[in-house]
């Protein structure tokens, strides 16, 4: 990690800790985090970003996410990266959508209706990424594009996109889909593990402080108990992710990563309401805001099971040879 990540983990703190915001607005925080041009950290000078490496932008994410704010720092940040293959950044903000299938923009058009597109009320551009086929540049202010309104379980934008016969551009030299997803995979993995650290401080903090019969209630062996299992989960999600950071794209290592910080994901939310009682659903007290958003992030992009089954498709395709080595790698 380079030598600026304490400093922008503390900035991002900082920053946090002065939102009073409970929305999904983009504004406020975001404005801010914008203006000081975290968003594309990452992303070389010379091309409209802010400079520092995938490390720095990981741990804003995670930083964030420990706050349990949603901001569109993910969709915003992978859509500028691969933008800045093709082009010079500019001040629009673009959001990003993996497609399963290639739309067909042959005439410069594209006719489709898109659902759970992040961000699309708030965004100006909409970067379509489908297999096969470089990705597309959709102007959501066009008048042929409609945005309807939808948002996820964490109360998140992730809105329905209407095109007819919109203009798209196609970014023959930007990062093909399985890069961009990628990316994505591995980012959101920093963000849900963010998130699920924040949900354990939260928890652990409520245990330690909250009585009963004259004694906190981490005193008790059951509570402690399951505030150790939470513990567990983490430090094998931060091995994972500390994993896919160092490994090639090849490797398998961003699917594990998924897969431990989704199966943390699920059991730190139900352990955390758990300890907290009634208190927990409360709207008032904030372990919604990381519970909440550990459901849903923890299936983005794909869910655990897809992630799974694409980690069996490579070990099979490796053999057993190939999985041994793997394994027993140095620096595996």
């Amino acid at each position: 990690m380079s030598q600026i990540a304490d400093e922008l983990r503390s900035l991002v703190d900082e920053l946090a800790s002065r939102d009073d915001s409970s929305t999904s607005a983009v504004d406020g925080l975001w404005a801010q985090l914008r203006e000081l041009g975290l968003p594309r950290v990452g992303i070389r000078e010379e091309r409209g970003g802010s400079g520092g490496s995938l490390d720095d932008l990981l741990v804003l994410v995670q930083s964030l996410a420990t706050h349990g704010k949603g901001v569109p720092l993910v969709e915003s940040a992978t859509a500028d990266w691969a933008l800045a293959h093709v082009q010079d950044l500019d001040e629009s903000l673009t959001t990003v959508l993996l497609l399963e299938h290639a739309l067909d923009a042959s005439d410069g058009t594209v006719t489709a209706e898109l659902t759970a597109v992040p961000w699309a009320r708030d965004a100006d551009r909409l970067l379509l990424c489908a297999p096969g086929t470089a990705p597309l540049l959709v102007d959501l202010r066009h008048p042929s594009v409609r945005v309807l309104p939808g948002e996820n379980l964490a109360g998140e934008p992730r809105d329905t996109v209407v095109l007819t016969a919109s203009p798209a551009a196609r970014l023959a030299a930007a990062p093909d889909h399985d890069a961009v997803r990628e990316r994505l995979a591995l980012l959101w993995s920093a963000a849900v593990l963010g998130a699920a650290h924040g949900a354990y401080r939260l928890t652990r903090t409520y245990v330690s402080e909250r009585r009963q019969f004259d004694a906190p209630l981490v005193k008790i062996p059951a509570v402690a108990g399951n505030l150790a299992l939470m513990r567990v989960q983490l430090v094998q999600a931060d091995a994972a992710l500390a994993l896919a950071r160092e490994a090639d794209a090849l490797s398998g290592a961003v699917d594990i990563a998924r897969i431990t910080t989704a199966a943390a994901a699920t059991e730190i939310a139900r352990i955390a309401h758990q300890l907290h009682g009634a208190m927990g659903i409360t709207e008032e007290y904030p372990l919604h805001r990381l519970t909440r958003r550990l459901w849903s992030w923890r299936d983005a992009v794909a869910t655990e099971r897809h992630w799974a089954e694409n980690l069996g498709r490579r070990a099979a395709e490796a053999g057993e040879n190939g999985v041994w080595t793997r394994l027993t790698a140095t620096g595996s």
